[in-house]
Parts: structure tokens; C-alpha cells; sequence
């Protein structure tokens, strides 16, 4: 049985950037003599958007919005006004299809989708809008 090399290593202290070219140096030769070398790839670690923060964004921000602003006579619900605010600020990604097909999807705040920096100004432009644009004030 092969099992297939995963790690992760969190750059958090000066020694562990020695583990991980220790880690390199004994495997990076064995890998490559294989013919499936190493992929490295060395990224800013975000954190996770918050609970908290999803808790706010549908309970406050939202909630005000859907109870106050009016557009063209009429109001709308909590899912219309996040589904409107999610394509109006967060970045759409294309799927390509098994078909061949290209869909673009409508950025995501789930877990795992958005940082919690990236959070943070989405709800602040969201805020923004409904202020400006929709004459809502929010009672935090």
C-alpha cells in the first residue's frame, strides 16, 4: 500500500523554517528519484471569517436592512438583500463545466470562503450602501 505525502507546516516561530527544510532536505531526492517531485507552496495564513461576524452581518445588518429600506415602493427579504449585497461586493468565480460550460458563481461568505479581514469590509460596504444609497441607520 502507497499511502500518498501530505503536510502542512505553520511558519509561527524561526525553528520552523528549520523543520521544514530538514523535511525537504530527506525527502525532496527520494521524491524526485520516484519521478513525483515535492510541490511547495508557502502562503499568508487568513484567518476564518467569524461566527460572531455572520451572527451581525444576518441578525443586524441585514435584518435592518430588509425592516427599513424601500425601493420602488416595495420592500425585500433577508435572503434577496444578501444574495444582492453578495453579488454586488464580493468577487464572482467562473466554473468551468464537465461539459464544458461556464457558470459564474456569486462570491460566498461560508466557512472556508472568506478571511475574516475580507469579512470585516464586506460588511462595512454593505453598511455603507444601506446608509447611503437606502437611508438606513442601524441601531447596533
Amino acid at each position: 500500500m502507497s499511502a500518498t505525502l501530505y503536510r502542512e507546516f505553520t511558519m509561527d516561530t524561526p525553528s520552523a523554517g528549520v523543520v521544514l527544510v530538514n523535511f525537504l532536505k530527506s525527502n525532496c531526492a527520494a521524491f524526485v528519484g520516484k519521478g513525483t517531485p515535492l510541490r511547495v507552496i508557502v502562503t499568508e495564513e487568513e484567518m476564518d471569517r467569524l461566527d460572531e461576524q455572520i451572527a451581525y452581518y444576518f441578525g443586524v445588518c441585514i435584518k435592518q436592512i430588509s425592516e427599513q429600506a424601500w425601493v420602488d415602493g416595495r420592500q425585500y427579504s433577508k435572503e434577496c438583500w444578501h444574495d444582492y449585497f453578495a453579488k454586488l461586493f464580493l468577487p464572482a468565480k467562473e466554473l468551468v463545466l464537465p461539459d464544458g460550460e461556464i457558470v459564474i458563481k456569486r462570491g460566498s461568505i461560508a466557512r472556508g470562503k472568506i478571511s475574516l479581514k475580507k469579512m470585516t469590509a464586506f460588511i462595512t460596504e454593505v453598511e455603507a450602501y444601506a446608509t447611503t444609497e437606502l437611508g438606513v441607520e442601524f441601531d447596533k
